[in-house]
């Protein structure tokens, strides 16, 4: 049986946390705020993905919507305001669990642009800013856009880079040397647990895993949208792959 399969296993039989599971306290990318992107639809959506993933040790979710110019026109107010919401749902449930706030920014024209303006981001931690890109094509200002980052005082942080098919090779070695130029640039990894279950497919688990055995891995993330994704990644935190994950300097707990 791979690996995917036990942890599809575990998550029919919704078995109790691992030992690992709390060696993760802190979630720094999911969409959990309901009804502003493709993540929870409803708020009842938000409170048992909220409700699950603190079951399995996390203490702090810092939930991430997408800011994308062409699909969720998302703004700080929007997302602030949702998230008071949410917050005072999750008090009036009774949760033991902080939410925060901060975005995944689409690198597109408009993203440049704020960038440029020097217009205020959403961030998280200590001035870490999530970004992502097409999963098909590099943008050709990706470096420029993480250097002027870093001028402006953020911390650019690369969400789930194992999974862009621009960056994967035939060859490890090739590989590695493609995610190499990106890390040299002094941006951050955030890998998506879901990759090292093998969810996206294999390409993309060995990849997490070549990143994982190099020390190229700065933070991890659910990335969920919607409870099956949590339940997966509470099923994964009974294998012995999140407790090498766990064991790596990774920054989540830090915040």
């Amino acid at each position: 049986m791979g690996l995917l399969s036990k942890i599809q296993d575990a998550f029919n039989r919704d078995k109790a946390p691992g030992k690992a599971a709390s060696a993760l306290e802190v979630d720094v990318h999911s969409h959990m705020l309901p009804g502003i992107d493709d993540g929870a639809k409803t708020l009842d959506d938000t409170l048992d993905m909220i409700e699950r993933t603190s079951r399995f040790g996390i203490r702090k979710i810092i939930t991430t919507p997408h800011i994308m110019y062409e699909f969720y026109r998302n703004t700080p107010d929007i997302i602030r305001q949702k998230l008071e919401f949410v917050q005072e749902a999750v008090k009036e449930r009774g949760m033991d669990v902080e939410l925060e706030a901060a975005a995944e920014y689409y690198l597109d024209d408009a993203f440049i642009q704020m960038v440029k303006n020097k217009e205020p981001l959403l961030t998280f931690g200590d001035n870490y800013v999530l970004i992502e890109t097409n999963y098909i094509q590099s943008h050709p200002e990706l470096l420029q856009v993480f250097f002027d980052l870093r001028i402006q005082g953020y911390k650019p942080v690369f969400a789930h880079p194992e999974r862009y098919a621009y960056l994967l090779r035939n060859r490890a070695k090739e590989t590695l040397e493609a995610y190499q130029r990106i890390y040299d640039s002094g941006a951050l990894f955030q890998l998506n647990l879901m990759s090292f279950a093998g969810y996206y497919g294999p390409q993309i688990k060995n990849t997490a895993e070549l990143l994982l055995k190099e020390g190229m891995i700065h933070m991890v993330g659910s990335d969920a949208h919607k409870v099956e994704h949590v339940r997966l990644i509470n099923a994964m935190k009974q294998t012995k792959l999140f407790e090498r994950i766990t064991a790596a300097d990774l920054l989540n707990n830090t915040l």
